[in-house]
């Protein structure tokens, strides 16, 4: 199922063409808002985030917006959440803040979404996959994956979003990324972010969703972290309706040591294909708008 697509030349919406109205807010975050908003003209809905710069402290968030807005040119792929425009504010040549307008998913974040049987993960998680394989083809790396920044759509669509703390191959990178629960060992000590430490971050935010365990209970790297891991259990050892295929692919891309983690995404998500045929054809079917809860 791979898809790795060049962007076609399509037209996009415009911000500054565009006459909208505010429908309501969708969620608030660090340094955001994210406002459902509809075109007049079209009737079309879209998410804007909004970044106003009211101090030192939300520098940050201003140039996150525009890394979110930087990586989004460089992916096109059904599963990624698209950023469709970027507005710069200005006062007195300062940048005041910034908007993004962004295609709305209507749906949950996978945090939020009832308990999925083990198929419908699966079915999840390989589309995951696929769209992190054709972002580390073009030299971007996620660094922050986590059942929060993964979607499902009413329609069963599945999105990876929020690329704000993206990683594109040759910038130059200055502190730690990723959220603790989900981060791989040299992220924290070494302020890493690749391919290796986003295959440990899908294989943290898989243990969470298969098992409702957390991989990581201390900060990766650190004593604690190391004491919690000699005691992790496998997947399988905690349900016993996953797979044994399945748990072990779960335990390689949390390796502690990058080198013991599979290949690469694309390796991923071929040994998933095996695994959803090993299940059967729930394993690719599209997610039901009743099982989100």
């Amino acid at each position: 199922m791979p898809q790795d697509r060049m962007p076609t030349p399509t037209a996009s919406p415009q911000l500054a063409k565009m006459d909208y109205e505010v429908v309501r807010t969708l969620g608030t975050g660090a340094g955001s808002t994210i406002l459902l908003i509809r075109d007049t003209s079209t009737g079309r809905r879209y998410a804007m985030k909004v970044v106003r710069r009211q101090g030192p402290d939300d520098e940050i968030y201003v140039n996150q917006a525009m890394q979110e807005y930087n990586v989004s040119r460089m992916l096109n792929h059904p599963n990624i959440a698209k950023v469709l425009d970027c507005r710069i504010r200005k006062s007195w040549f300062r940048t005041t803040g910034i908007e993004l307008l962004m295609e709305f998913v209507d749906g949950f974040v996978l945090d939020d979404v009832a308990s999925l049987p083990i198929p419908k993960l699966v079915a999840v998680f390989r589309r995951v996959a696929d769209a992190l394989a054709h972002m580390h083809r073009r030299g971007v790396y996620h660094g922050d994956l986590k059942p929060g920044n993964l979607m499902i759509s009413k329609a069963g669509e599945v999105k990876v979003i929020d690329f704000g703390t993206a990683w594109i191959r040759g910038e130059d990178k200055a502190r730690v990324q990723g959220t603790p629960y989900y981060m791989a060992p040299e992220q924290a000590s070494d302020r890493i972010v690749d391919e290796k430490t986003d295959l440990y971050n899908f294989g943290a935010t898989m243990y969470r969703m298969f098992t409702g365990e957390y991989a990581n209970l201390g900060i990766p790297g650190l004593d604690n972290g190391r004491v919690n891991r000699a005691r992790m259990k496998t997947p399988a050892s905690l349900v016993a309706a996953i797979p044994k295929s399945l748990s072990d692919l779960i335990m390689q891309c949390i390796a502690p040591k990058p080198d013991r983690r599979p290949s690469g995404m694309t390796e991923v998500r071929d040994r998933l294909d095996a695994i959803a045929s090993e299940i059967g054809p729930e394993a690719d079917d599209p997610i039901d708008s009743d099982e989100l809860g």
